[in-house]
């Protein structure tokens, strides 16, 4: 392709009229461009369009255009600029930077990734599991109503003259939401669990394990409040914040977004501002500097692997993808950058991350191995 053809299918992916033919050229252009020959048609396709920044602006609001179409999500290894992955939204083409060094990727099986479902338990014990429900009122309990609405549970309180006890549990493999009584949004990660009451009368206190992103509707009368076992409280008045509280991670960690939380752990207590993050294991910590959009990247159906070790990975892959991870021969060393669709196979997953060196077998269906 010489450089008219080039200049060409970027004004017209700049104007919206690639056909479809033109838009896998330019992606695959775009995959195998060199850095310096990329600046230079940018700068000269900006003159006379909407971007009109230097040319780093203008490579990262391409970038974010990208993104935000959800046309391509790149993942970059720790040598991106030599090598890295881009995969179409909505399929399975994976284009490739060449790279001299690059092995021969072997094809493993497909695992298919988690879907929408959960498993809810009612105050009188019965068990219900929502994966294949149909939309309607599912139960009734002390007058508060159970819907189902496109895999999200809701609580209808208005007629409840007490309060029992519900459980929702997502397996592995699985997220889910949650409308509760007061209209608080509880986005729920894999292998996680929240009990709740079925109407909020006098308090508004949920159990929390795993991994959640809450939305709490405000009701300075009555606060709301996340127990995380007999490790840690959360006290919200009205916020946006996602609470990591996996048992295999290193710390409980609460994000902040919007809004304002206090964490209590013993005697210990802080306040949160939006970007900030609360760490507890055997202290009570504050990180002022976390990259909030990694922290929520699950509920958006992205895995962020920047600056993440293998096991972190593997960890999020293990809960997503119902694995056993082992590891043959020690831990790499190894950190990824970049960002995977959550919507992918794990085979696809795995191509991705091989490109940073790290290879995997897989066996007996359900055992990952990672290899040296």
């Amino acid at each position: 392709m010489n450089e008219e053809q080039k200049l060409l299918l970027l004004n017209k992916y700049m104007d919206g009229t690639l056909t479809s033919e033109e838009e896998l050229a330019f992606f695959d252009w775009y995959a195998e461009a060199g850095t310096s020959e990329f600046h230079h048609l940018l700068q000269q396709v900006s003159k006379g369009t909407i971007y009109e920044a230097p040319r780093p602006e203008f490579l990262q609001e391409l970038d974010r255009k990208l993104r935000q179409e959800g046309k391509v999500r790149k993942m970059r290894t720790w040598w991106w600029a030599a090598a890295a992955v881009l995969l179409l939204a909505g399929s399975s083409t994976w284009l490739v930077f060449k790279h001299p060094a690059n092995k021969e990727i072997a094809v493993v099986k497909d695992i298919a990734p988690g879907k929408t479902g959960a498993i809810l338990t009612l105050a009188n014990g019965d068990v219900i599991e929502l994966d294949s429900l149909k939309n309607g009122i599912i139960a009734t309990q002390q007058g508060t109503s159970l819907s189902l609405q496109n895999g999200t549970l809701s609580y209808n309180a208005k007629d409840a003259a007490e309060a029992s006890y519900n459980t929702i549990r997502t397996p592995k493999a699985r997220q889910f939401q949650v409308v509760l009584p007061d209209g608080s949004k509880v986005w729920m990660n894999a292998e996680s669990s929240l009990k709740y009451p079925t109407a909020f009368i006098k308090d508004r206190t949920v159990e929390i394990s795993g991994e959640a992103y809450f939305e709490v509707a405000k009701n300075a009368a009555l606060p709301f409040k996340v127990k995380i076992g007999d490790n840690a409280t959360i006290e919200v008045l009205g916020t946006r914040f996602n609470l990591n509280a996996y048992s295999d991670e290193q710390s409980i960690n609460t994000t902040l977004l919007e809004g304002s939380v206090k964490v209590n752990k013993g005697t210990q207590s802080i306040i949160l501002k939006p970007g900030q993050q609360a760490a507890v294991n055997e202290t009570l910590t504050v990180n002022n500097d976390v990259n909030t959009d990694q922290v929520i990247a699950w509920k958006t159906g992205i895995f962020n692997f920047d600056g993440l070790g293998i096991e972190a990975v593997m960890r999020q892959l293990s809960r997503w993808y119902d694995i056993e991870v082992i590891y043959e021969q020690g831990i790499p060393s190894t950190k990824f950058y970049g960002e995977i669709g959550r919507n992918l196979n794990l085979s696809q997953v795995l191509e991705g991350l091989k490109l940073s060196g790290v290879h995997f077998r897989i066996e007996n269906g359900k055992r990952l191995v990672v290899l040296p």
